[in-house]
């Protein structure tokens, strides 16, 4: 079971690495040399919204928020074209506190850590699954629930489920299975 999990993860993850072949538009030369990295953040955020459930809602979209800079590009828009349990993903950039409350994932770029400060309290005990890529999690972000680690040329995540019980949310064992660390 474990084996067709990780399978079908990296099936997903192959896609978003062609997703730089597939495009015909032209790229900017900062899009080309960080393509690949958030490509496959990008699905990423997708496989984390498959496996998590929220409390019951009756939204028939689940709205994808990068806070400050957006590193993703047209990446997350790519891989947001895949609808998730019927649910169409519609993705928010340059959000401030005051725009989380209507968000099921909200993404902090490494970039964003320190702002991210500002906003943690008016998010804490909400349901929005959060997730960035930098490595200082702790006692700084005690509100993120799944960090994406790059080591070398691996990209893997490591869960806090107990900021994500605290909030509602309910990571599937699937995922808590692929995780390098939970907590």
């Amino acid at each position: 079971m474990r084996f067709k999990l990780r399978r079908q993860f990296l099936s997903y993850l192959t896609l978003a690495a062609s997703l730089p072949l597939c495009t015909a538009s032209p790229v900017l030369a900062d899009e080309v040399a960080d393509a690949p990295e958030y490509a496959l953040k990008a699905v990423y955020l997708n496989n984390f919204a498959l496996f998590t459930d929220w409390p019951e809602s009756t939204d028939e979209t689940l709205e994808f928020c990068v806070f400050g800079k957006d590193p993703f590009g047209r990446f997350l828009e790519k891989a947001a074209q895949k609808k998730i349990r019927g649910k169409t993903i519609h993705i928010r950039r340059a959000v401030s506190g005051a725009d989380l409350k209507n968000c099921h994932l909200l993404f902090i770029p490494s970039a964003e850590k320190e702002n991210f400060n500002r906003i943690a309290s008016s998010i804490s005990q909400q349901a929005i699954l959060t997730v960035t890529e930098t490595s200082y999690v702790d006692e700084k972000f005690p509100n993120v629930m799944i960090v994406i680690v790059q080591d070398g040329s691996n990209v893997m995540f490591d869960v806090n489920q107990n900021v994500a019980k605290t909030a509602g949310l309910t990571l599937s064992s699937k995922l808590l299975r692929l995780a390098r660390n939970v907590k």
